[in-house]
């Protein structure tokens, strides 16, 4: 079963679409930063470790010159199709019509920008998280450790 869809929105500077992103609830039980950087198209950290069942509230800080989501999937074999149907999904490079493969996904954080999602950690596992920004996903992907 697929857990309730992950809600998102942005902190900082860029307008607010309720349909595409529901407002965050204020409740999580605690909070990941990653961050990017201008120098590479990487994530940071590269992994994230927590207990399967925590309400998380994730941050993505987006420290460089080029715009930034995560998302995180349920399926590594899922990449190629999100981030090619992500190039064709506008300029917040989310491909909604996939959603039932992501687990939470981050609107796209544009540079100096931080944008957050709240979602509650799947059962124990690795869940692969990319960028689906045009070009990043070969390079800007992470894993989710769900723990016991």
């Amino acid at each position: 079963m697929i857990p309730a869809a992950a809600t998102a929105m942005l902190l900082i500077g860029v307008a607010y679409r309720p349909s595409a992103h529901p407002p965050i609830s204020p409740s999580a039980d605690t909070v990941i930063t990653v961050r990017t950087d201008g120098s590479t198209l990487q994530f940071d950290p590269p992994s994230i470790s927590v207990r399967h069942g925590t309400r998380v509230r994730l941050r993505l800080v987006n420290q460089g010159t080029l715009p930034h989501n995560l998302v995180i999937l349920w399926k590594e074999d899922d990449i190629d199709a999100l981030a090619e149907a992500a190039s064709h999904a506008g300029g917040d490079y989310l491909p909604l019509a996939l959603k039932e493969r992501m687990i939470a996904y981050t609107p796209l954080a544009g540079p100096e920008q931080t944008v957050e999602t709240v979602f509650t950690v799947p059962p124990p596992g690795a869940y692969p998280y990319v960028c689906l920004v045009s070009g990043h996903s070969g390079s800007m992907l992470g894993v989710l450790r769900s723990l016991k």
